[in-house]
């Protein structure tokens, strides 16, 4: 709880069940002389390992910590079979930038953690007729990952979760020549992600869907944009604010 807080973002702590049942059996930490000094969350998601959070204590940073925890997660992945790697970082965060690509990363998407209220939402074109929000299927996940640019075996690990709730965006007649958008809505609502939509009308569509399933009460969320400017534009005119902004690395696991 005292180390989740260094992460910044909009999500809450996990419960005591879900720590238990989602985040304790991929979670590293590092125990030192004044208790947890550090952790890290990671997945193994076929051949690519994901390091989920890695957060260093204040108190021990400038040590060389997060360097040494990153080499034992590349250890693990090479045990689990992965052959490359992928984190999200803050774009202002100069020394795990630093850290991460002197381990070979580089930056592949970019995103921003934008707080939508409804009335923003309205902003966006009106949404087309004949589509509704759908759960995902086992059949969904290739199409949606191709389409957007998604990090290979992470719908399949989110459809595992009791936390996340995937849903897609799809035509009543069933008719469609290629995936419209898609949201994962994280436990609470809090904030949708990963979100994509193949148009700023679908993106609508989702958001308006997300809004219905959280009920009335709910004024606003917290939404992450990757690799949309115009979403991001309209979204920020109206008003939305902005609680993070972050970089998507990846690279190939370094040789042991």
């Amino acid at each position: 709880m005292r180390l989740f807080a260094e992460l910044g973002v909009d999500e809450p702590p996990p419960s005591a069940s879900m720590w238990a049942h989602e985040v304790a059996p991929r979670t590293l930490l590092v125990d030192g002389p004044g208790g947890v000094e550090g952790y890290t969350s990671t997945d193994a998601l076929g051949e690519l390992g994901y390091v989920g959070q890695l957060v260093v204590a204040p108190s021990a940073r400038r040590r060389g910590l997060g360097r040494w925890l990153m080499e034992r997660v590349a250890e693990r992945f090479r045990e689990q079979g992965c052959r490359s790697w992928a984190l999200n970082v803050k774009r202002d965060n100069v020394a795990a930038l630093g850290l991460y690509t002197s381990l070979g990363m580089r930056r592949a998407r970019q995103g921003i953690n934008l707080k939508v209220t409804r009335a923003q939402v309205a902003a966006l074109p009106p949404v087309p007729g004949g589509l509704v929000v759908v759960p995902l299927e086992a059949g969904d996940w290739a199409p949606l990952t191709g389409a957007f640019g998604m990090m290979p075996g992470k719908l399949a690990r989110y459809a595992t979760l009791a936390s996340h709730r995937l849903l897609r965006l799809a035509r009543e007649d069933g008719v469609e020549e290629a995936p419209l958008g898609m949201m994962d809505v994280r436990s609470g609502g809090a904030v949708l992600f990963p979100f994509f939509a193949a148009s700023l009308p679908h993106a609508r569509a989702l958001l308006e869907g997300a809004f219905s399933l959280l009920g009335t009460s709910r004024e606003s969320m917290g939404v992450v944009v990757t690799d949309d400017a115009p979403l991001e534009r309209i979204l920020r005119d109206a008003g939305a604010g902005v609680s993070l902004e972050t970089f998507e690395l990846r690279g190939a696991l370094p040789e042991p």
